[in-house]
């Protein structure tokens, strides 16, 4: 895989920063929908994707680049916001040694 690939499920993300995946889609939805307005490119941040859940339905996520995780840690705040910055910087130097 090259670089450019490399992502996190936003199910992690969410995980992470401790709000409710549902809230955490919104809010990227939030972010997709003004990267527009500013025509920037949301795919360098957030791409859409799905999963399956445990009924087996097809559940909407996003797959969050590491540019995506570096725009919502600067939405977060004290140590919400130092937590998630460590814990992102921790995934990707890992996913990169695989």
């Amino acid at each position: 895989m090259q670089i450019a690939e490399q992502f996190l499920d936003s199910r992690e993300v969410a995980e992470m920063v401790g709000k409710d995946h549902n809230m955490l889609l919104r809010d990227i939805r939030r972010y997709v929908e003004q990267l527009g307005q500013s025509k920037i490119a949301q795919s360098d941040f957030f791409e859409e994707s799905t999963y399956q859940n445990s009924q087996n339905k097809t559940q909407p996520c996003y797959n969050v680049t590491k540019k995506g995780c570096e725009f919502i840690a600067n939405k977060l705040t004290g140590i919400k916001g130092t937590e998630f910055t460590a814990k992102y910087i921790i995934a990707f130097m890992i996913w990169k040694m695989r």
